[in-house]
Formats: C-alpha cells, structure tokens, sequence
C-alpha cells in the first residue's frame, strides 16, 4: 500500500494538480499528506479514480508514524 505522497510523486504532480484533480485546496492534500486530517469517503474515492486505482484500499492515508515512546511517570512513581 503506497500513501497519498507516494502515489502523487510517482506521476510528478504537485500537491496544486492533486488538488485539483480531487477538488479540495492544496493545503487539504498537504494536511493528508502529513496525516494530520484524513479525507472523508467522497476524497478517497476521488483520490483512487485519480490515480487510476481500483480501489481505495490501495491508498494508505500517511506515512506510518513509529509508536510513540513510553511515557515516564513524574516524581517517585508513587512509592511510599
């Protein structure tokens, strides 16, 4: 599965003719790109005929993040 990035730099678009292709602004397909909103139903299916796909299963919606690392408990950890 390749993301949203990957797909739109394959073909050599920017993220203004992504954009226009799927009918949201630039900064929508950058906000995807990052992984900081994700499109809804409509989008994807826009985003998969776009790119040719068969189905939107074939788009991963960012970048996997790595697992964020454990946070530490403050002061004595409840130690008494």
């Amino acid at each position: 599965m390749r993301t949203i990035r990957e797909l739109r730099r394959e073909r050599g678009w920017s993220q203004l003719h992504l954009a226009s292709l799927v009918g949201v602004t630039p900064g929508t397909i950058y906000a995807w790109e990052r992984g900081t909103v994700e499109p809804t139903v409509r989008h994807i299916r826009e985003l998969a005929r776009a790119f040719g796909l068969a189905c939107s299963d074939e788009i991963a919606l960012a970048e996997p993040r790595s697992p964020a690392p454990p946070r530490r408990r403050g002061g004595d950890g409840g130690a008494r």
